[in-house]
């Protein structure tokens, strides 16, 4: 969000013209136009001509680098990003807004140890901000995947993929808007030693995946299904989004733009899949099923082993990374479990899945759902104090 509101930017802006220019910096970056609210901003810096001596700068010039940066961070330049924080940090060394920022960019580089840093002093100078031990926690996971030489990548529709640029039509933009509206995770899993990496429930945006994938140089060895449901796998989609007639690009886009590319489906969910994806039949030779217990390697150390969750469909699945990352589909999110008014859901077996199936894993356990419905990760221990998880309260597990 703008750190300067249109409405208090009146009476600390230098003058009307800057104030102007800054309104237009703020429409665009609500508008997520973010190069266009770059440009304004710089504009506005460049108009106010602001003093860079801590001792005679204004708060506005502070916040003008730290909106700029919020865009340059949005845009993915986090070089530019971190050198804006920079200033915002030397100008108002006070203010713990800028840490907070820099430590965000700074987990984007892969500089956990930074960013730990910069989350800390954000802590010191506000302690009472609850998303701060939120982010050290974050920070603290990432830093562990990167020293177990694993790459856990959360993509997500409108930062990561399905963006609406320009060249996007307006059946893309329909479908995107869908995407961003449901609040899937995509997840890309790498072995960061032999560059080999898989993709959990490739949907809305094959091309957008398959840009990241090239992007970080990672060659594609598999995809994986937690289960069949058209926004994890693709294909036409259910009511409401039945009124017009569209097509979600998924697996079977993924199938046949990646030569030998392996799928792995638990077996009781591929007739579902078949049915919804009929093109998909001429590639059931690829199709890898992958009963209880099934593992597969990515390298040396990274090992994926799959674990059969019943209850939203028949043939949902978990995939435990290195026995302490789990990525549950729409099993198990953060605070809630997986519906089970949905083809395939059932309440009794969902509640084995909980009580027996996912209690037995550690409490350390991180949890990666398939939605970001109230959060992007959260561990078993934290599930089962919330009573979602071991043994199942009536009062406490709640069918999202």
């Amino acid at each position: 969000m703008s750190e300067i509101s249109t409405a208090s930017l009146r009476s600390c802006a230098p003058n009307e013209r800057v104030y102007k220019v800054v309104c237009r910096a703020n429409k665009h970056f609500e508008n997520k136009n973010y190069r266009c609210a770059i440009e304004e901003y710089t504009k506005a810096l460049t108009l106010s001509q602001p003093d860079l001596d801590p001792s005679k700068s204004t708060d506005f010039a502070a916040l003008l680098f730290g909106n700029r940066s919020a865009c340059y961070f949005a845009y993915k330049l986090y070089i530019d990003a971190e050198k804006d924080t920079r200033q915002m940090i030397r100008l108002r060394p006070e203010w713990s807004k800028g840490y907070f920022r820099r430590a965000d960019i700074l987990l984007e580089l892969g500089r956990f140890d930074d960013a730990l840093e910069d989350y800390k002093e954000a802590r010191l100078r506000d302690p009472s901000n609850p998303k701060i031990p939120l982010r050290i926690a974050h920070a603290l996971i990432m830093k562990d995947d990167q020293e177990m030489g694993v790459a856990i990548c959360q993509l997500i529709p409108g930062r990561d993929i399905c963006l609406m640029t320009t060249t996007v039509n307006p059946v893309q933009q329909k479908i995107f808007s869908i995407a961003i509206e449901i609040k899937n995770i995509i997840y890309v899993i790498a072995d960061i030693a032999s560059r080999n990496c898989v993709v959990i429930d490739a949907c809305w945006d094959v091309n957008g995946i398959l840009k990241f994938i090239e992007t970080k140089k990672w060659k594609l060895m598999g995809a994986i299904v937690t289960h069949y449901h058209f926004d994890h796998v693709g294909g036409p989609p259910p009511p409401p989004y039945n009124h017009i007639p569209i097509k979600i690009s998924g697996l079977f886009d993924l199938t046949k733009q990646v030569s030998n590319l392996k799928v792995y489906v638990n077996p009781l969910d591929i007739p579902y899949l078949l049915s919804a994806n009929p093109a998909l039949k001429s590639y059931t030779d690829r199709i890898i099923h992958t009963h209880g217990q099934h593992r597969e390697s990515l390298g040396e150390k990274t090992i994926l082993r799959f674990i059969h969750v019943p209850g939203h469909t028949e043939g949902s699945q978990a995939i435990l990374v290195n026995g302490c990352r789990l990525i549950t589909g729409d099993t198990l999110m953060c605070g809630c479990m997986g519906r089970v008014d949905l083809p395939g859901g059932n309440l009794s077996e969902i509640k084995i899945t909980l009580r027996e199936r996912l209690g037995k894993l550690e409490d350390g356990v991180v949890v990666l759902p398939g939605h970001d419905y109230g959060g992007k990760w959260t561990t078993i221990g934290m599930e089962r104090e919330r009573g979602i998880i071991g043994h199942f309260g009536k009062k406490k597990a709640s069918i999202d």
